[in-house]
């Protein structure tokens, strides 16, 4: 039941503006950082002020690559490489933030990517949206992060001290993101979740065209293959006890979201950079399911640079 005094509003997931975090390091014991710029894409973001080209990274952690040096993620070295490649000045941004879905990239897009005037912007998503569409069942479903209206109680003076002097530094910390679904039986309907994956891809190129954006679609690389090797069957076991998932069908779906990748780049004439088929399902390339070592990271930049140099890049 709704509450006088609370205000709702839709979510810009994004790196806080002009912050500062720290990280684990997934190459030693220590932290990397990861730094704002005022825009709230990771930094280094805008090099040049005067550039040739733009492009816009938009998805979730795998995107972000907390876990690594900042002029190691591959957004980053995207950029470095066209330049070189091409002797011309490029700014490439990232905006991936963890948790988000395709959808919070979309209200990015809208929000803020469109003022910018980028000339492309590469969407990559799976894995978030087949979790959160297969436990909570619609990207619209209510949720204290990742849902697509939040709300809180609007307190004017706690605002203002919370989201200007402290950058949320004494906040307490989120749970688990997937707290509230574990226990329960998750709804695994390969159909159903394709089929809104497929529908938020299409408005995210809908909009990218409507702007003279060019969309450019990426499926995700993972570890999560049809002969899972140790840390995979580990995952296995979790995903069977959390959520009542058998990992057979897990894979099958998740394969099934990066086809749907494919089909909506054909079906829509929209360049595709299939990362799935190009990154070897390792540990050398993914420390985890998804996400980026250093090594994973500079083969991924080589083949977006190579890829939109030929495809995009003016000349």
């Amino acid at each position: 039941m709704r509450e006088r005094g609370y205000e709702r509003h839709l979510p810009l997931r994004e790196c806080s503006p002009l912050s500062e975090s720290w990280h684990s390091s997934q190459l030693t014991e220590g932290k990397v950082v990861r730094r704002g710029d005022e825009n709230g894409f990771i930094m280094p973001s805008r090099i040049h002020d005067n550039p040739d080209f733009e492009v816009v990274f938009l998805g979730g952690s795998t995107t972000e690559c907390l876990s690594i040096p900042e002029k190691q993620r591959f957004p980053y070295l995207t950029g470095r490489l066209l330049e070189n490649q091409h002797d011309m000045k490029v700014n490439a941004y990232n905006g991936g933030k963890s948790g988000s879905s395709s959808n919070h990239s979309v209200l990015s897009l809208f929000g803020k990517v469109i003022p910018m005037n980028a000339d492309a912007v590469v969407l990559m998503h799976a894995i978030n949206d087949l979790m959160f569409l297969m436990t909570a069942g619609s990207y619209w479903a209510e949720h204290y992060r990742r849902g697509m209206i939040q709300e809180k109680h609007y307190d004017p003076i706690r605002k203002w001290v919370t989201e200007r002097e402290i950058n949320h530094i004494f906040l307490p910390s989120p749970r688990t993101d997937y707290d509230q679904y574990r226990g329960k039986p998750a709804d695994l309907d390969i159909g159903r979740i394709t089929q809104s994956f497929r529908k938020t891809l299409e408005l995210f190129i809908f909009i990218c065209r409507q702007h003279n954006i060019k969309p450019v679609l990426m499926t995700q690389a993972s570890r999560i293959t049809a002969t899972p090797d140790n840390f995979m069957q580990a995952k296995a076991k979790q995903l069977k006890s959390d959520f009542s998932v058998e990992y057979e069908d897990f894979q099958e779906a998740y394969s099934a979201m990066n086809q749907t990748i494919r089909n909506v780049s054909k079906q829509q004439d929209v360049l595709l950079i299939d990362l799935a088929k190009q990154i070897a399902p390792d540990e050398s390339m993914m420390y985890d399911s998804v996400h980026f070592t250093v090594k994973g990271s500079q083969a991924v930049a080589k083949i977006v640079a190579e890829t939109l140099g030929n495809m995009l890049l003016p000349g």
